[in-house]
Formats: C-alpha cells, structure tokens, sequence
C-alpha cells in the first residue's frame, strides 16, 4: 500500500524539484524545471529480463549541455544489496536513453545520474550506499584495458600470453605472423602446460584458416611449436609454387612474343620480359587459388578481372595484403578494385 502511495505522490513535478532540492543541492540551481519528465520504468536487459525501478525522472540543464537522469526506489526496510540494484537501474535507465538519444550517445552532452531511496521503514537504515563497499578489494564500477603488448618490450613470459593473443588481430604481413607464430609457441611451450598448448593450437589454426592460410601440414599440427614450423613451410611452398609457375608461364609468354617480334630479338627481349611478367601471372594465379578457397569462385574471378593482363607488381602486392587482412568478402573486392586502379 505504502510503495502505491509513493508512487502516486512523487509522480508530480514539482515534488521532484522539491525532492532535488532539498538532498541533492549540486543539482537544485543546474535543472531547467520545466523539462523535468516521468520515464517508464520497465527496462529490459541483454537477456531480455524484464526489471522494474519504482520511478524514474529525466531532466535538462538550464544551458541544455547536460542530461540528469533521477532514479528512486521506495523501501520499507534496509536491504543489504541495494546498492547493487540501484545501480542495475541506473545503468539500464541510461543504456535505455542512449539508444534513443543519439546525441546523447555521441557524447555531444553531458550526463548525469542519481540514485535516491526513499526509506519509510521504523528501523534505521544499516545497509552500504556505494556498491564498492559490497566488494573486497575490488571496484566493480570501474574496468581497466588490457591492450595489445607493446612493441620494443623485454622478452616476453606467459604472463604476457593474454596480450600476445591480442596482439594477432593487428597483424597484416604474412612475415609478421610468421614472427609473431615463433614467439607465441616459444611462450605456450614456457607455460609447460599440455592442454592450454593443444586448446590454443586449435584456437590458432581457426585464425590462421579464416586468413586463408591453410595447408595439410597446418591441419595435422598438434601443438603450437608444429603449427609455427608448418606456417612457414606453407609459406615457403607458396613461394617456391609461385616461382616454378611464374617461371613456366613466362617461358610460354616469352616465347609468344619473341615469334612475334622476330626470332633473335624475340628470343632476348621476349624471354626476360617473359619472366617477369610470368611470375607475376603465377603470382596472381596462386592468388586465385587462395581466394576461391577462402571467398569462393565469384571472388576469385573478380580478382582476375581486376589483375587482368600484365598486372602490376604493387597491385598483386596490395591484393596478397588484402586476402590475409580481410574476413569479408565484400571488404576483400574493395581492397582488390581500389588497388587495381
């Protein structure tokens, strides 16, 4: 009966101006009044839980830079944890303003939040007002950033596994994720620890597979150490497959053109520049390869239209870049068609 009543009393304006002015003085002489507004209080969570605050009231500053956000609760006893769902309710009254105001979202005002219990019980109120204090060593409204570890750092030890994780999302370079592969096996195999080595080997071949770089030697591997090796005789296969490829059909261009051009001139001249613009078709023709296994065939022909021709050493360069970079395919024919021209 007593919460109904609360309900009904501080549902009006002006007990809200008179509630914020008398136990939240900060605020008494900021608010423009006259913007004051009654929010639902029904809010649904990320696991679409339905939670209901007593009252929620939203305001402006008198300059319009500010949002205030005012939550009450009516209680008739202490509770031990209510600053835990007095916090819940804040945070989901704000999260539910953020998707609608996207002004607000921007950053393009401020925003502030208030919590008051109104307490109308016969006992005197025992229970801890800052959620800090439900912790122990710990501060559950604040978070720290673990981020990437930093080039140009000491050796690094298990306890630097989690950013060496991390740090896989940023590379772009097949040479640098063969770098960074020697250094995280040689961690993984510090942590002398058989099931995490066998649970991120897994982990890292996915990686490895979504950047198109699978082999047989790749899915055999057991543990991190293998997977490292048989990365770089990937690599290495690629190369050597590109270099015999280029080499053949460049001997075939080569020749064409030297018959075309007469047969001596044709031999020197067709011959050399044969070779060079071979490779680069060989290069491009393992690209095609690649990339119909990672994106399909429609992908894969896309990146033959655009590299048609002689292509340019640097846009097969750009092309090679974008096939490990991106996971898209879309993304990948964007990279593709900007470096083509």
């Amino acid at each position: 009966m007593e919460d109904a009543f609360f309900k009904t009393v501080f549902s009006h304006p002006r007990m809200i101006e008179l509630l914020i002015r008398s136990q939240i003085p900060n605020w008494a002489d900021a608010i423009d009044y006259s913007s004051l507004q009654r929010l639902p209080g029904e809010f649904v969570d990320d696991r679409l839980r339905h939670r209901f605050a007593d009252r929620v009231w939203r305001g402006q500053s008198l300059d319009a830079g500010t949002e205030y956000i005012l939550v009450l609760e009516f209680q008739g006893r202490p509770e031990r944890h209510m600053a835990l769902r007095t916090t819940v309710y804040s945070g989901l009254a704000v999260q539910e303003l953020l998707r609608h105001d996207k002004e607000l979202a921007r950053g393009d005002r401020d925003l502030a939040v208030a919590c008051l219990v109104l307490y109308h019980g016969d006992r005197p109120w025992n229970a801890p007002t800052r959620l800090r204090y439900l912790f122990r060593d710990s501060a559950p409204d604040t978070y720290q950033v673990v981020s990437r570890r930093p080039p140009a750092t000491p050796p690094p030890t298990p306890l630097d596994l989690p950013q060496l994780l991390l740090g896989l999302a940023g590379l772009s370079r097949a040479q640098d994720m063969q770098a960074e592969l020697r250094v995280l096996q040689r961690v993984v195999r510090d942590c002398e620890d058989d099931d995490l080595d066998q649970f991120l080997t897994q982990a890292v071949k996915a990686w490895l597979s979504s950047k198109g770089m699978s082999s047989t030697q790749l899915e055999e591997a057991m543990t991190m150490q293998t997977v490292a090796t048989a990365f770089e005789r990937s690599l290495d296969e690629i190369r050597q497959e590109g270099r015999e490829q280029g080499i053949r059909q460049g001997r075939e261009h080569g020749i064409r053109q030297g018959r075309e051009q007469g047969i001596r001139q044709g031999r020197e001249q067709g011959i050399r520049q044969g070779r060079e613009q071979g490779i680069e078709l060989g290069r491009v023709s393992i690209l095609r390869q690649l990339a119909a296994r990672k994106f399909g065939p429609v992908v894969a022909e896309e990146l033959v239209k655009v590299l048609k021709g002689t292509p340019d050493p640097e846009c097969v360069a750009r092309a090679t870049e974008a096939l490990l970079d991106c996971d898209a395919a879309d993304d990948f024919v964007k990279r593709v068609r900007a470096g083509g021209r």
